[in-house]
This record gives C-alpha cells, structure tokens and sequence, in this order.
C-alpha cells in the first residue's frame, strides 16, 4: 500500500484474494467439505496475513507474496499451524497405545534443543509486553516450529521403545507452548491441515 500515491488495498480483497489460493492448495491435498474448505482456508488465509504482518519489524518495509505466505514451510503462519497440527496427529496416533514409565537415560540433541527453546517461552512473552513488540514473538514461534520440525525427523516419538512416554509428552508440551504463542498472536490452531 502507498497510501501517498493512492495505492491502498481493501482488507476484504486481500483475505478473498489469499483464501481463494489457500482453498485450491487445499483441494490439490485432500478431498474435504465444502464446509470445512471455507473454515480451513479462512482460517490459513488470516494466519498468513496475520503473522507476515506481526513478524516484521514495524520499520521495515512489506513486500506482500501472497503465494509466499501460504506456503507450509518457510517463516509463514501456515507453517506455524502446520506445525501444530503435525504435533496433534502424531498425539491422536498415539492416543490408542498405553505409555508406560521408564528410564529417561540421555537426551539426544534435538530433545535437548527442544526443551531448551520451550523454556525460553515466559522471557519472550514478557520481553515482547515490556516493549510492545509482537515481532518477538512471532519469531520465537518460528524457531520452536523449527526446532520441534527438526525433532520429529531426528527422534521418533512413536514406536521409540523407552523413550515413547517421554517424547510424547515432550510433543504434547511443544502443542501446549505453540498454542499459546499463537493465540497471542491472534492466530487461530488447526487441529488437521
């Protein structure tokens, strides 16, 4: 938007213009309602103007790719709900077998990543209130979403002997921790992408 040269672009437009893309790559993945289309791509369409608009600075310029942010992978809210939504199947899979206690031993390095990067969560938050600044946590959401991207393939979770119960709760506390950063940010979770 250039607002000086009468460039201004009607919100409406926008979210019409990105879901109307959200809902054909949708329809390329799966076969759903036409109901549960207009709700899933909504909900992706807003996520993606959402988070490109609250991960960048406030002093940069926007260069706005409305493909780019639909995009699955990359710095981008579906990612973030892609993210989410892979944390939650990997828990429904999970959900029918009993967890049984055991030994913890020693933590692989992604675990460890992980852990480390959720326990980070209550310093962004108050460092993002502090200085009213959601940009901090738009990016933090991105690394955690990489970080546990990068656990998932490293580590199993299901079928990992000893230490299933262990990285089960470790991707129900990720989902926890991803949850709340995107509900600051106004982004609403798919449970299914």
């Amino acid at each position: 938007m250039k607002s000086r040269e009468g460039k201004i672009v009607d919100a409406y437009d926008l979210i019409n213009k990105v879901q109307s893309l959200v809902k054909k790559e949708l329809e390329k993945r799966e076969k759903i309602s036409k109901k549960q289309l207009e709700e899933r791509s909504l909900k992706i369409a807003l996520a993606a103007i959402k988070y490109l608009l609250l991960k960048t600075d406030v002093r940069k310029d926007i260069t706005f790719n409305p493909r780019e942010s639909i995009s699955f992978e990359g710095n981008t809210g579906p990612y973030l709900q892609y993210s989410f939504a892979r944390a939650n199947s990997i828990l429904r899979k999970a959900k029918t077998k009993k967890l049984k206690e055991g030994c913890l031993g020693e933590l692989e390095p992604k675990e460890a990543e992980l852990m480390k990067k959720m326990s980070f969560f209550p310093s962004v938050v108050i460092s993002s209130a502090v200085s009213l600044n959601p940009t901090i946590i738009a990016n933090y959401a991105y690394d955690l979403a990489q970080s546990f991207n990068e656990f998932y393939h490293a580590c199993p979770v299901i079928n990992s002997k000893d230490k299933e119960s262990f990285r089960l709760k470790l991707v129900q506390a990720f989902k926890q921790v991803l949850e709340n950063e995107l509900y600051l940010l106004g982004i609403n979770v798919l449970e299914r992408m």
